[in-house]
């Protein structure tokens, strides 16, 4: 499966207004291929201290990470821990990254709105909703962009870090452990 969400990561941390876009540099850098979860591999809880979460993947997942130039010339970084199950040829994605006060002043579902609006750009949004995750405030939507690519999200303000869970599957796949996945997500 390709990285087609890297473009969701990328415009989320825009819209935030929090990036200052270089495009003579690469945003993220794909790393090592990773092995497919053998059919019938049983899911297993992933936890991440550093992230403060913790999730349900149908494998263990890989983690990239990339350093993020902010606007007020500070850096972030993105946090990636991905798991790609070729037998439902589908990638289950947990991003997060930490943002300063100021540049998420406001509304949580302002942000929260924004981000969608820009991960949606070019591809047609399928569902959307507020939900909320335990009193953190969040959104869930569907898009498919030209290619048929399927892109399932939730994402979440907690204070000043920002997660995203991404599910991408090809046309006519589905994610055999979608409500897993996306229902098993716990901030520590």
């Amino acid at each position: 499966m390709r990285k087609l969400y890297t473009p969701i990561a990328v415009v989320l941390l825009l819209l935030a207004g929090a990036v200052s876009a270089d495009p003579a540099q690469p945003v993220w850098s794909a790393g090592a291929p990773q092995a497919a979860a053998p059919a019938g591999a049983p899911v297993q809880t992933y936890t991440s201290t550093d992230g403060r979460f913790s999730v349900l993947f149908p494998g263990t997942p890989k983690l990239e990470s990339q350093p993020i130039h902010l606007k007020n010339g500070e850096t972030t970084t993105l946090y990636e821990f991905e798991f790609s199950a070729d037998d439902d040829k589908a990638s289950y994605i947990v991003m997060y990254n930490d943002y300063a006060a100021d540049v998420i002043a406001g509304a949580p579902d302002a942000l929260l709105q924004r981000t969608e609006a820009g991960a949606v750009v070019g591809k047609t949004l399928l569902t959307e909703t507020a939900i909320d995750l335990h009193g953190v405030p969040g959104r869930a939507y569907t898009a498919k962009d030209s290619d048929g690519y399927n892109y399932d999200v939730h994402e979440f303000l907690s204070g000043t870090r920002f997660y995203q869970l991404i599910i991408t599957t090809a046309k006519g796949d589905s994610a055999t452990h979608r409500d897993l996945f996306m229902n098993s997500f716990s901030i520590l």
